[in-house]
Parts: C-alpha cells; sequence; structure tokens
C-alpha cells in the first residue's frame, strides 16, 4: 500500500493537463487552416460556433507569439497545477470563457484574437497570490514585499502595453498583430479572484502541493498564521 500511495503521488505531480494544453498549441501552429476555423471571431461565434471561445487561445499569429505564449503558459501551467489542480482547472477554465467573452463585449471592434497570454496573466497571477498568502500565513514578509513588487512589475506591464500599443515581449510589428491588453487584465482578475477566493476559504486551498489536505491542519495553519 505504501508503494501504491507513493505511486499515486508522483502521478498528481505530473503537470499531465499543462504539457498537453502547450503540446496542443504547438501543434496548431503548423496547421494554420484548422488554427483559422479556431481563432476568435464575433461573427463566427454569433453564427454559432461557440467553440472558437476556448480554442482561441490555443492558436496563435506567428512563431515567436507561439514560443512566448506556449512557453509562459507550460511553466506557469505546471506550477499551478501541481500545487493545487481544483484552482488550476477553476483559473484555468474562467480565463478561458471570460477573456474572449470581455473583448467581445468591451471592444467590439476586435474582429480576431489569438493566444494564450491572457490565460498566461491569469495563472501568473494564481501563482503569485497563492505564493503571497503562504508567506503572510508564515509572516515572512520579505518573500510578501517581493511578491507584491512582481505583481507591480505585471501592472506595468500592461500599462506599458495600453501607452505604447506594444507588447513588451513579443514583435507586435513583424507578427503583424495588435495587442490587446483587456485580455491580460481580465485574465489578473480572474487570477485574483481564484487566488482571493482560497484565501477566503481558509485551510482547505492552504496544504501541500496537490491541495491535499485535512480541515485539522487548516485550522492549525489558521492559528498559527
Amino acid at each position: 500500500m505504501f508503494s501504491e500511495t507513493k505511486k499515486n503521488a508522483a502521478v498528481r505531480c505530473i503537470p499531465g493537463i499543462s504539457l498537453l494544453l502547450g503540446g496542443v498549441a504547438v501543434c496548431l501552429s503548423f496547421l494554420p487552416a484548422i488554427a483559422s476555423q479556431l481563432q476568435f471571431e464575433p461573427s463566427a461565434i454569433a453564427a454559432g460556433q461557440l467553440w472558437r471561445i476556448v480554442t482561441c487561445h490555443f492558436t496563435h499569429w506567428s512563431l515567436d507569439h507561439l514560443i512566448w505564449d506556449a512557453l509562459a503558459f507550460v511553466i506557469l501551467a505546471a506550477l499551478c497545477e501541481t500545487t493545487n489542480r481544483r484552482s488550476f482547472l477553476g483559473c484555468l477554465t474562467a480565463s478561458a470563457v471570460l477573456i474572449p467573452l470581455c473583448i467581445d463585449l468591451l471592444m467590439p471592434e476586435v474582429d480576431a484574437y489569438r493566444g494564450l497570454s491572457g490565460i498566461d496573466s491569469a495563472l501568473f497571477v494564481l501563482s503569485a497570490t497563492t505564493i503571497l498568502r503562504e508567506n503572510v500565513t508564515t509572516r515572512r514578509w520579505g518573500w510578501v514585499a517581493a511578491v507584491g513588487i512582481v505583481l507591480c512589475g505585471f501592472a506595468a506591464k500592461i500599462g506599458f502595453e495600453y501607452v505604447t500599443g506594444q507588447t513588451l515581449f513579443v514583435d507586435s510589428a513583424a507578427a503583424d498583430m495588435v495587442p490587446i491588453p483587456l485580455a491580460h487584465v481580465v485574465g489578473g482578475l480572474v487570477g485574483v479572484g481564484i487566488g482571493g477566493w482560497g484565501w477566503m476559504s481558509g485551510g482547505r486551498f492552504v496544504g501541500n502541493r496537490n491541495g491535499h489536505v485535512s480541515r485539522r491542519q487548516g485550522i492549525r495553519l489558521r492559528i498559527e498564521g
């Protein structure tokens, strides 16, 4: 039984969903005809092609765009998935749906959208919020300050995109695309919401790397923190 438990724990530490979805994004970059049928297009969605709401995130405009988005996604998603799969799936699902819907509602002039950067933003903020929560609980204020600086940097990046109309990492001009900072704002808010919910829920979301923690352990952490 002990070996079986260790085996199950090892399986839970493998970020299977993250690797699978990252692989999907890479594969679609070699299938431009299919990618065009999966990108976000308000007119197509209005005609009933609802899958585009989710699939658009896994299509990209250029190799540069793909590399930055997919690399960030695999790293951040793997971190979130192996830390707390429930929070990861909630963040992934909510951001995948809400980002295109908010773009459609608030930026009706956008006729096509691609990319994982919005979901990356959600996962980044979820990771930061989780780390922040754990260090506030253990009163490691140096780490709290460091995470705060990182989050300020994230906000500054979005501000840069709004002011300049350019992305910080991807060569948007070469990719012939226009950045949509709103996607990053919505993603960040989703990350705050999911991470904040874990914080408000107390010990149920504070625990080992897989989020499997007893209520008793959670209560102890709340008292000590």
